[in-house]
């Protein structure tokens, strides 16, 4: 197939939380179900007419020439899925992100700034959750979508001055969306207390990550941003962005992340994410409550 540039929606939409269900039900059951949910999200993209570019794990990747069509069909699966009272989709929860823009198709698959951002974007949202850049929100002719577009978050992309505006699509009744920014804190991040930075010490070390930190990986691997060493470090064990003017730590690994504030309760995360607050410890794979942290943190 000879390479072509093309101005698409790229949408990446995936089961949320299906290290669980493997977990929960068995290697060929999770798989069977898992399937069956993928086959109904590509059986709506195609009556949407979107293309399907392709099946990775638990997740598809596929593209719209029509913004319209793009937000109709991410609406539509969410839909579908909540409406569908089956036994064997009962505890399978989508999560949607798209990007606009341009992109490559070549060999029968999809390159570009417009699909990494997209896979960004999915890797932020929750389960029952769609969301999109400020691109996708603008350029909607549809009234009913557009007017069901909301502000979500902001986060900064490698090779960008300026950081990304993220929305979310009300699907739901409007009492039912959590995790959303109201449009006067969105528009004016002054209305909250901005965090500018973050201390990580390890051993007499000390790592400053700033508040124009794209990301930021923890773990045992050598292409980390800081490597630490443990049995029960994953290789990417967890990430720290900067966003909305909060310091957000997401587990990436198998064993967890855990998360003891100077004041309050640890946290266990698992494929999760947290504000970090104030300062404490961090224990990669393992509960702070055992012993000294891996890491300590301040936020100032």
């Amino acid at each position: 197939m000879a390479q072509e540039t093309i101005t698409s929606v790229v949408m990446f939409a995936d089961v949320a939380g299906s290290t669980a269900i493997y977990e929960n039900l068995g290697n060929e059951l999770a798989r069977e179900r898992i399937a069956k949910a993928l086959n109904m999200l590509i059986s709506i993209v195609k009556r949407h007419k979107g293309v399907l570019v392709k099946t990775i794990g638990d997740e598809i990747l596929v593209y719209f020439t029509d913004v319209d069509m793009a937000v109709l069909a991410a609406r539509t699966i969410q839909e579908t899925m909540e409406d569908d009272s089956s036994p064997e989709n009962i505890g399978v929860l989508i999560r949607i992100g798209m990007q606009y823009g341009s992109a490559i198709l070549e060999d029968n698959d999809i390159f570009g700034d417009t699909v990494n951002i997209a896979a960004r974007v999915v890797g932020m949202a929750k389960a029952r959750q769609v969301l999109c850049t400020q691109e996708i929100a603008f350029k909607l002719s549809n009234p009913e979508l557009s007017s069901s577009m909301r502000p979500y978050d902001r986060i900064r992309v490698k090779g960008r001055d300026e950081p990304l505006d993220i929305y979310i699509l009300a699907w739901e009744e409007e009492g039912d969306i959590t995790n959303m920014a109201t449009a006067s804190s969105f528009t004016n991040p002054a209305h909250h207390i901005q965090m500018q930075k973050l201390t990580l010490s390890h051993g007499e070390n000390k790592y400053l990550i700033t508040n124009e930190a794209i990301s930021y990986m923890i773990g045992r691997g050598l292409d980390c941003d800081l490597t630490i060493i443990g049995e029960l470090i994953s290789r990417h064990h967890s990430k720290i962005e900067h966003r909305r003017g909060k310091f957000i730590i997401t587990d990436h690994s198998t064993n967890g992340t855990f998360v003891q504030p100077a004041e309050g309760q640890e946290v266990f995360l698992r494929g999760e994410e947290l504000t970090l607050m104030g300062s404490g410890g961090i224990g990669l794979g393992r509960s702070v409550k055992k012993g000294e942290p891996d890491l300590h943190f301040l936020c100032e």
